[in-house]
C-alpha cells in the first residue's frame, strides 16, 4: 500500500513539477514563519492573543481570511456558475452588520479583557450558559474544520492526481504545525500574507478570463446575462415569501443576525480582533474587514460570472464538466498553464489553511480557557505564576491544538458525500447562530434575564429551530417531515432561532426571581456606557 501511494506521489510530481514547486515554496514559508513566533510566547496570552498586540489592520485581514475557505472560495463562483447574483445583493449591507457588531459585542470584550467571549456568560448568567455556549462553538467548529479539509483536499486530488487521503494529511498536517508552533502570532501573520496569495488567485482568474476574451469585459456579461446568471434585482428579491431561497428582505434580516452572530459571537472571528488590545482598534479591525470584504467576496461573484461567459463559448469544455460545484477546480486544470494554476491552487491553500489555523487555535482557547483551566487548581497566568506552571500551560496548549487537529482530520475522512455536507453544515450554521445571539442579546440589553431563562432559552430554542430548519427525523414519513410540513428559505433559519430563544428565554427568566442589578448593571450595555462615561 505504501509502495503505491510513492507511486502515485512520484507520478503526480513528474506531470506537476511547477505547480508543486510553488506549493512546496509556499508551505515552507509558512512553516518557517510558524518556528519564527515559537520563541515570543512567554504566557498563554501570548500563545492565545498575541499578546494582545497586534495591529488593528493585521487582525482585519486575519478576520476575513478566517471566514474564508475553499468552500467559498470555490463555492461563490460555482453558485454564480450555476445560479445568478441576487445572494450577492448581501453583500452591500456587509459593513452595517458590522456596525452592530462594534456596537453591540466591542465594548463587553474592550471592557473585560476576555480570552474567550463565552467567558462574559459565566459573569452574566453563570457557569452552565458560559459552558453550554462553548460546547455548541466546539461542535459546530470541529464539523466546520472536518468540510474545510475534505473540500480542499477533494479540490487537490482532483487537480493533481494526489490520493485523498495523502492530500487530507498533508493539508492538515502542516497547517497544525506552524498552529502548534507559533500559537496565535503565526495565525496572524500567516493570514496576512495568506490573504495577499489569495487575493492574487482570484486577480488571476479574472485577468485570465478577461485575456481570454480580449479584454472585451461587455462581451462576458452579456453570455452570462444570456444563461440568466447576471440576475439580481428581479421580483423574486423583492417577495415577501418565507419560501422564496433568496429575498431582500431575508438577506436583510437573515444576514444581520447570521453575520452579528458570527462576528459577536464566534470565538474564532472574535479572537481575531481580541488580540488587538484596545476598544478603538478592535473597532477598526472589525470595520476594516466589513470595508475589505466587499472586493473580495466582489472579485468571487465575478469569477462565477466570468466562468458563466467562458464555458458558454467553450461547450466541447463543458462537457467535461460534471460537477457544476468544481467549477473553479475544472477551469485550473483544463484552461490554465501551470503556472497560473499553481498560484491559484496556492490561493485556494491559502484561504482553507487560514480557515484552519484559525479554527483549531480557537478551539483550542476554548477548551483550556473555558474547560480545562476553569476547573483545575493550579498557577495563574500572571507574573507570580512560576516559569516551569507557565510552560507547562503553553505545552498543554500546543497538545490541544495538535489534539483538535487529529480529531478534525479524522473526521475529514468520513466526509463521503461533498453535497451533502455542505448542505447540513449550511443547516447546522443557521440554527446554531441565533440561539447564541439571543443569549447575549439577553445579557446585554435586559437586567431581568437570569441564568434559568438563558440556558432553558438556549436549548429550546435550538431545538424548535431544528425542527423549523428540516432537520430530518428518521422514524416520520416523507409527507410529515419538517420540510414538507413547513418549507422556508435557509435565510431565515437564524432569524427564527434569534426570536424563539428570545422569547422563551425571557418568559422562562420571570418564572425565577430577578438576578441582583447591583451585580447584573454593569454587565448590560447601559451599566458599560454609565461606567465608561463617569
Amino acid at each position: 500500500m505504501h509502495t503505491g501511494v510513492l507511486h502515485d506521489l512520484i507520478t503526480a510530481v513528474r506531470l506537476h513539477t511547477t505547480l508543486f514547486a510553488i506549493l512546496i515554496s509556499y508551505l515552507a514559508l509558512v512553516l518557517y514563519i510558524g518556528y519564527r513566533s515559537t520563541k515570543k510566547q512567554k504566557s498563554l496570552e501570548d500563545f492565545f492573543l498575541a499578546g494582545r498586540n497586534v495591529p488593528w489592520w493585521a487582525a482585519g485581514v486575519s478576520i476575513i481570511t478566517a471566514d474564508m475557505s475553499a468552500i467559498s472560495y470555490v463555492g461563490a463562483p460555482a453558485w454564480v456558475f450555476q445560479k445568478d447574483l441576487r445572494l450577492a445583493a448581501g453583500l452591500f449591507l456587509f459593513p452595517m452588520f458590522m456596525v452592530l457588531v462594534v456596537y453591540l459585542f466591542i465594548p463587553v470584550m474592550a471592557r473585560l479583557k476576555l480570552f474567550t467571549i463565552y467567558e462574559y456568560l459565566e459573569k452574566r448568567f453563570g457557569l452552565p450558559s458560559r459552558l453550554l455556549a462553548s460546547l455548541m462553538f466546539i461542535l459546530i467548529v470541529v464539523g466546520r474544520l472536518a468540510v474545510v479539509i475534505y473540500t480542499t483536499s477533494l479540490i487537490l486530488s482532483v487537480i493533481t492526481g494526489l490520493p485523498l487521503t495523502l492530500c487530507i494529511w498533508v493539508l492538515a498536517g502542516v497547517t497544525a504545525t506552524y498552529t502548534v508552533l507559533g500559537g496565535m502570532e503565526a495565525v496572524i501573520w500567516t493570514d496576512v500574507m495568506q490573504f495577499c496569495v489569495l487575493v492574487l488567485g482570484m486577480v488571476l482568474i479574472l485577468a485570465v478570463i478577461v485575456y481570454a476574451f480580449g479584454g472585451h469585459v461587455g462581451q462576458i456579461w452579456r453570455l452570462a446575462a444570456q444563461g440568466g446568471h447576471t440576475r439580481m434585482l428581479d421580483s423574486d428579491l423583492f417577495s415577501f415569501s418565507l419560501k422564496t431561497e433568496v429575498t431582500l428582505l431575508g438577506l436583510i434580516i437573515g444576514g444581520a443576525v447570521t453575520n452579528v452572530a458570527m462576528y459577536g459571537s464566534d470565538q474564532v472571528i472574535v479572537q481575531r480582533y481580541l488580540t488587538t488590545g484596545s476598544k478603538s482598534e478592535m473597532a477598526k479591525a472589525v470595520m476594516f474587514n466589513g470595508i475589505v470584504t466587499l472586493p473580495v467576496m466582489g472579485m468571487l461573484w465575478l469569477a462565477g460570472i466570468g466562468l458563466a461567459a467562458y464555458y458558454a463559448v467553450h461547450p466541447a469544455l463543458a462537457a467535461t464538466l460534471t460537477n457544476p460545484d468544481q467549477v473553479v477546480p475544472h477551469f485550473i486544470t483544463h484552461a490554465l498553464n501551470p503556472v497560473v494554476g499553481g498560484l491559484i491552487i496556492a490561493g485556494i491553500f491559502a484561504a482553507s489553511m487560514s480557515t484552519l489555523s484559525c479554527g483549531l487555535n480557537s478551539l483550542t482557547t476554548a477548551s483550556m480557557v473555558d474547560f480545562y483551566m476553569r476547573f483545575r487548581e493550579a498557577a495563574s497566568d500572571d507574573a507570580s505564576a512560576g516559569e516551569a506552571a507557565l510552560q507547562a500551560d503553553i505545552a498543554i496548549a500546543r497538545w490541544s491544538t495538535l489534539g483538535w487537529a487529529l480529531v478534525a482530520t479524522v473526521g475529514a475522512m468520513f466526509v463521503d458525500h461533498l453535497g451533502t455536507i455542505i448542505k447540513a453544515m449550511g443547516t447546522i450554521n443557521g440554527f446554531f447562530v441565533g440561539p447564541l445571539l439571543s443569549v447575549f442579546l439577553l445579557g446585554f440589553l435586559t437586567t431581568r434575564a437570569n441564568s434559568f431563562g438563558a440556558f432553558g432559552g438556549a436549548i429550546i430554542g435550538t431545538a424548535l429551530t431544528a425542527v423549523l430548519a428540516a432537520m430530518p427525523v428518521p422514524w416520520l414519513p416523507s409527507a410529515l417531515q419538517p420540510s414538507s410540513v413547513l418549507p422556508i428559505s435557509w435565510l431565515w433559519y437564524g432569524p427564527a432561532g434569534c426570536l424563539f430563544t428570545l422569547i422563551v428565554g425571557y418568559l422562562l427568566s420571570l418564572m425565577r426571581p430577578a438576578p441582583d442589578p447591583r451585580t447584573i448593571t454593569p454587565l448590560t450595555l447601559t451599566g458599560l456606557a454609565a461606567t465608561s462615561n463617569s
